[in-house]
């Protein structure tokens, strides 16, 4: 299945990502934690641990898995 962006990130708790900034992968691995809003997401990675990242600061999250109640943006990792 192709990737396709999160708009929603409230729902990603346990999921496996891709996190990118302006169109370039910046790391993947599973979401530790969300806060309320769903402006700020913890990603636990293999290789540099547990980070945290701000959608203000221009990060998307893609995830393959499919799941009810995501909300994807209409856009596929093809096109980005």
């Amino acid at each position: 299945m192709d990737q396709r962006r999160i708009s929603d990130w409230t729902l990603l708790t346990g999921t496996s990502v891709e996190l990118r900034q302006q169109g370039h992968s910046v790391c993947r691995g599973y979401v530790d934690a969300v806060t309320d809003d769903g402006t700020i997401l913890w990603l636990q990675t293999l290789t540099q641990g547990r980070r945290l990242f701000e959608k203000a600061e221009f990060y998307e999250v893609w995830a393959s898995e499919e799941r009810t109640g995501f909300h994807y943006k209409v856009t596929n990792s093809d096109s980005q």
